[in-house]
């Protein structure tokens, strides 16, 4: 093991805790190797095409158009494609690929595209050696870091109605982007996806539900291997082609989560001994197996849960006759914050009250990785309404974008009916909460008299989750005339139930 440690950190002045690995004594079970069914599957995940011409050839210059056209294109998002695009399309679409592809929007990340692309041209401009990750402090203070990034951008999204103003959605982007430059012109490889970045970290959580896991041979690793390209990366090797080493610093054979891994295929193309496997698998089978459990994960995952009852607040206050005063802005901001927090307290007392009657139950820090489904599928069942409604416009909205009247144009659109929409909804939330249930029993290994409380615990949340769904249209001239309070002078399209395109 120390030997495999010393070649793998390739010569580092010390020996950290990541090359340090033995081969588990337990068999992975259930496990389908895609790479072996479906040999073109990897004759082109290993070709040049991903993801480097994917990203060269196409994110990288639809992204730089993409924030031009937030910036300086019309402002609302019926008239700003690229507005259109990011909230009715993009959230929608990547909540709903995580159960199937985990982390693999970060392959193709236009943040860390950039990142890469400056931190090459700085090393060509001024050849030295970057900074190594500090290691320790990232694990103490990285998830830390990433959730209070969250927060601030969820109340900044909230509190300004970023959804629907375009150049502050492309201050988002920007602001991301730059975070991406920045730790990349400092630190070797990609240390900004791993530890700090705020979507990396909302991906590499709910891609712990994902079907899809990259690992490798573990016993054709410690016993074959004597390079460790896949980690370090050198020269092409027999089958393994040359690369600069996993950016995230992973060595799929040591890989017990899926949030330390973002999909991009370094390792299958470095491995010679084709160890690397892309298994489908039982999903989110690590939360039970190999996983260990953080409290910066799980207060992150609480928060992107508050996010959905954030962006509800008219609908709340509508639903029980509330005066909530949202046109203050001091008020919105402590209701705003006071509904990021709503469902981790519910979540803290139920579980203190399980510890009472039972105080074998198993710690919530643990638990808590139970809420992931119905996160997610909150998340996403949110995002449903705003993209069947919205995404089918994107034709008029991008002729709109250029100063075009599309009034008089007959031009087609799709737009879901909302008994369909209210349906997917529905059904989006009972699936996820039943997939919650069963999770819960799995990580907890209950009683099945111990288990009933534990449907209690959760059986809120959802329900009030289920209620706010519900298409409401009377609530869509409330909202209109909130929004013009808040930008008055302004054309504003309305956030209501139907339009509402925003939590994570």
């Amino acid at each position: 093991m120390i030997e495999r440690a010393i070649v793998q950190s390739n010569g580092a002045a010390e020996l950290t805790e990541e090359v340090f690995w033995s081969v588990s004594t337990r068999a992975r079970r259930f496990r389908l190797n895609l790479l072996n069914v479906y040999p073109k599957l990897r004759q082109f995940l290993r070709s040049p095409w991903y993801p480097d011409r994917i990203n060269y050839g196409f994110t990288l210059g639809f992204f730089a158009i993409t924030v031009a056209v937030l910036m300086f294109a019309p402002q609302t998002r019926d008239r700003n494609a690229a507005l259109n695009l990011f909230w009715a399309w993009w959230w929608m679409l990547i909540l709903a690929t995580f159960p199937f592809a985990g982390r693999a929007w970060c392959a193709v990340c236009p943040f860390m595209i950039y990142g890469e692309l400056a931190q090459k041209i700085s090393l060509w401009v001024n050849p030295r050696q970057l900074r190594p990750w500090p290691r320790q402090q990232a694990e103490k203070w990285g998830g830390w870091f990433l959730f209070g990034l969250f927060a601030l951008i969820l109340l900044w999204e909230e509190l300004w109605n970023l959804e629907n103003v375009a150049y502050l959605s492309g201050c988002l982007l920007l602001l991301i982007t730059a975070g991406a430059v920045i730790f990349s012109l400092l630190f070797e490889r990609r240390f900004w996806c791993r530890y700090l970045c705020p979507i990396g970290g909302m991906n590499g959580l709910f891609a712990k539900l994902s079907i899809i896991e990259l690992r490798a041979q573990q016993g054709i690793c410690s016993a074959t291997c004597t390079t460790y390209q896949c980690y370090k990366g050198g020269p092409q090797k027999g089958e393994g082609l040359e690369t600069e080493g996993c950016p995230l610093y992973s060595h799929p054979a040591q890989l017990q989560d899926n949030k330390d891994c973002v999909l991009c295929m370094t390792c299958l193309k470095a491995c010679p001994h084709r160890s690397v496997e892309l298994n489908l698998r039982p999903p989110g089978i690590e939360l039970w197996t190999t996983h260990k459990p953080s409290y910066a994960e799980v207060s992150l995952l609480f928060l992107l849960f508050g996010a959905v009852f954030l962006h509800r607040l008219p609908e709340i206050e509508q639903q029980f006759g509330w005066s909530l005063h949202l046109s203050d802005f001091r008020i919105h901001t402590a209701i705003s914050v006071l509904a990021l927090l709503v469902p981790a307290a519910i979540a803290l007392f139920s579980h203190s009250l399980i510890r009472l009657l039972n105080p074998k139950t198993r710690p919530f820090l643990e638990l808590a990785y139970g809420y992931l489904p119905l996160v997610l599928g909150s998340s996403l069942a949110h995002y449903l309404r705003l993209g069947l409604t919205e995404a089918g416009r994107i034709i008029p909205v991008t002729i709109a974008t250029f100063g075009a009247d599309t009034q008089n144009m007959s031009l087609p659109i799709a737009v879901a009916d909302p008994a369909v929409i209210a349906f997917l909804q529905g059904v989006t939330l009972i699936f996820s909460f039943w997939l919650s249930v069963f999770l819960t029993q799995k990580i907890a290994r209950a009683l099945d008299g111990i288990f009933p409380r534990r449907d209690v615990q959760r059986a809120g949340l959802p329900g009030g989750l289920a209620h706010l769904q519900r298409p409401q249209h009377r609530r869509g001239g409330q909202r209109l005339a909130f929004l013009q309070r808040r930008h008055p002078g302004q054309v504003v399209a309305p956030r209501h139930v139907g339009q509402s395109p925003s939590s994570r």
